[in-house]
C-alpha cells in the first residue's frame, strides 16, 4: 500500500471524526422543515399500508425523490439526537461516503496521488462541505452522482461487466433518482459516451462486429442495473411510479419551475427566471477555491492535447471514454443551463452536482503538474506539492473560521466574504438564525424582560422557533415584536429597523446575522 493511500484513509477518517464532533453546530436551513415533513409523510405512506397518500399532495415535494427524508424519518424514530441534528448527522455521513466515492473515481482514472489530492480538494471546497450538513436534496445528489460516475467508468473500462459493478451502478443510480429527477442525466452521459466510443472505433477501422458484440455483452448487465435503479427510485420516490407519465412530468416541471425568487447578483436584485447566463459560471469562479480553478487549466490542456493528436479516434480507448464521462458530469449541466435557460435559485445549490467532478478534474490537473515537475527535478515537484499543500491548509483554516457557515464562502477574486457584502448572496438559507436566537438568550439573562417577550424572525419560522430562548414567543407581526432576528439573505436586505443591536453573528469581520431590541425604551440613537 502506497503512502498516498495511507494519507487518503487518514484524511477520510479525520473528516468522519470532525463530522461526528460538529454536526450539531448547524442551524436549520430554509428547506429543512418541509423536507422533514415530507419524509414523515412518506414513512406514513408505508406504515399505513399504502393508504395515506398525503405525501403526494404536500406542496410540490412529490416532484422530488425522498431518499434522504425517508431515511431521516426512520432514523428519528430511534435517534438520541434532536430531529434536525439527526438530519445534519445523516448529511455528514453522506458527505464522508461521497469522499470515498470521489477517491475511488479519481484513483481509477489517475492513480493514488491524484486520488489523495482529490480528497483534499473535495473536503476543502466550501460549497461541498457546507451544503453537506444542511442541504437534504442537492448534497446527496452530488455525492451519489459521483458514485454513479465511478461505476459508469468501471463499466466503460470493462470488456466484461462484473455483477458487483452492475449492483453498484444500479444502487447508486437508484439513490440519485430517488433524490432528484435531474439525476437521469447520468444515464444520458453513459449513452452518449458509449455512442461516442462506438463511433470512434468505427473511425479507427475496427470491424462493426466488434462494436455489436460489445454492446450485446453489456445489454443484460446494464438492463439489470437499470432495473435495480428503478426499484430503488420507486421505494424512495413512490409518486414517480404511481403513473407512467409522472417521472417525465417531474422532469419537465423543473425546466421552468413556477417559483422565481429574488437573487442578489453583482449588487442587483434579479428574479430567478431573469438571471444572466453568466450566473452559474460566475458563481463557480467566485466560490470554488483558487487552486481548484487553477487545476482545471492543466486538466483542460491535457485533454485538448490528447484529442488533438487523435481527433476522430480519440474516444476509442476506454480511458478516454472515462474522461469524457467525467467531462460530461462537470460541464453537461452548465451547457444545458445555457441552452434551456431555466429558472435558477440562490447560489449553486441546484447545480451542486457539477462541483465534485470539477474538483476531481482539477485534482488530476494538479497531479499532471506535479508529475511534470518531478520529471524535471525532484526538488521542483516537492516545491509545487508544498505550495499546493499550503494553499489547501489556508483554505482549511478559512473553513474553520467560517464554521458552521461554510457554504457561503467566496474566494479572493472579489475579496472573499467581505467583498460579497451587498453584492452577492450570503446566508440565504437562514442558518445564522440559530446563533442569533442563542445570542438573544444570553442578552435576556442580563436584561430581564417583564412578561413574555415577542420575537420576530426574518426567515423560516422553524429556523427561528427551534432555538428561541425558553419563555419567549414567536410572532408573525413585526409591529408587535420586542426583538427582531435577521439574516443577510435577500428577504432581510431592507434597512435595519430602529432598535439596538444586542447581538451579531460575525465571521471574518462580516456580519451574517443580528439581533435587535425593538422596545422604545431600549433603543439608542
Amino acid at each position: 500500500m502506497t503512502w498516498p493511500r495511507h494519507a487518503s484513509y487518514a484524511l477520510i477518517a479525520l473528516l468522519a471524526l470532525i463530522t461526528a464532533l460538529t454536526f450539531a453546530d448547524y442551524g436549520i436551513s430554509w428547506d429543512e422543515w418541509v423536507q422533514n415533513v415530507y419524509g414523515e409523510k412518506l414513512l406514513t405512506y408505508y406504515t399505513s399500508g399504502f393508504t395515506d397518500l398525503s405525501a403526494f399532495e404536500f406542496s410540490n415535494l412529490f416532484l422530488y425523490g425522498g431518499f434522504f427524508d425517508l431515511i431521516a424519518a426512520i432514523l428519528n424514530l430511534v435517534s438520541p439526537f434532536a430531529a434536525y441534528d439527526t438530519r445534519h448527522l445523516l448529511g455528514g455521513v453522506i458527505f464522508v461516503i461521497g469522499l470515498v466515492g470521489g477517491w475511488k473515481l479519481t484513483r481509477l482514472l489517475a492513480g493514488e496521488r491524484a486520488a489523495l489530492i482529490a480528497v483534499v480538494f473535495l473536503a476543502t471546497t466550501p460549497l461541498l462541505y457546507g451544503h453537506g450538513f444542511i442541504n437534504p436534496k442537492d448534497s446527496p445528489l452530488a455525492w451519489f452522482g459521483i458514485w454513479t460516475a465511478y461505476f459508469c467508468c468501471r463499466i466503460l473500462d470493462s470488456e466484461k461487466i462484473t455483477w458487483p459493478t452492475v449492483a453498484g451502478f444500479g444502487i447508486s443510480l437508484g439513490l440519485v433518482l430517488g433524490t432528484r429527477v435531474i439525476g437521469v442525466v447520468y444515464i444520458y452521459y453513459l449513452i452518449f459516451v458509449l455512442a461516442a466510443g462506438a463511433a470512434a472505433r468505427l473511425f479507427a477501422g475496427r470491424p462493426l462486429l466488434e462494436a455489436w458484440l460489445r454492446a450485446k455483452a453489456a445489454a443484460l448487465p446494464l438492463a439489470v442495473g437499470f432495473a435495480i435503479a428503478v426499484v430503488l427510485m420507486g421505494v424512495f420516490w413512490p409518486w414517480s411510479v404511481q403513473k407512467p407519465g409522472n417521472f417525465f412530468g417531474a422532469l419537465g416541471a423543473f425546466e421552468h419551475f413556477p417559483f422565481a425568487p429574488l437573487v442578489l447578483w453583482e449588487g442587483q436584485l434579479i428574479r430567478g427566471n431573469e438571471l444572466p447566463q453568466s450566473y452559474l459560471p460566475g458563481l463557480l469562479i467566485l466560490q470554488l477555491p483558487e487552486y481548484v480553478l487553477l487545476g482545471l487549466i492543466p486538466a483542460a490542456l491535457a485533454g485538448l492535447m490528447a484529442w488533438r493528436r487523435q481527433i476522430l479516434t480519440a474516444f476509442a480507448a476506454p480511458r478516454a471514454q472515462q474522461y469524457l464521462y467525467l467531462t460530461c458530469a462537470a460541464l453537461g449541466p452548465l451547457a444545458a443551463d445555457f441552452v434551456m435557460d431555466p429558472t435558477l435559485y440562490n447560489g449553486m445549490r441546484h447545480f451542486l452536482f457539477v462541483v465534485p467532478p470539477l474538483a476531481i478534474a482539477a485534482a488530476i490537473g494538479w497531479d499532471h503538474v506535479i508529475g511534470f515537475a518531478l520529471r524535471q527535478k525532484p526538488i521542483a515537484g516537492a516545491v509545487v506539492a508544498g505550495l499546493l499543500a499550503l494553499a489547501c491548509g489556508r483554505q482549511a483554516v478559512m473553513l474553520a473560521q467560517l464554521h458552521p457557515y461554510e457554504y457561503l464562502s467566496y474566494n479572493s477574486i472579489k475579496g472573499g466574504i467581505k467583498g460579497a457584502v451587498n453584492r452577492f448572496e450570503l446566508d440565504y438559507w437562514g442558518t445564522t438564525l440559530r446563533e442569533s436566537a442563542r445570542g438573544l438568550g444570553e442578552y435576556l439573562k442580563s436584561e430581564p424582560v417583564s412578561g413574555v417577550p415577542l420575537v420576530f424572525g426574518c426567515g423560516d419560522r422553524t429556523s427561528t422557533l427551534t432555538f428561541l430562548p425558553v419563555g419567549t414567543e414567536l410572532t408573525e407581526e413585526i409591529d408587535k415584536a420586542d426583538f427582531y432576528l435577521a439574516m443577510t439573505g435577500v428577504k432581510c436586505l431592507d434597512p435595519r429597523r430602529p432598535g439596538r443591536v444586542v447581538h451579531e453573528v460575525k465571521r471574518m469581520g462580516v456580519t451574517l446575522g443580528y439581533t435587535l431590541d425593538l422596545r422604545p425604551d431600549h433603543q439608542t440613537p
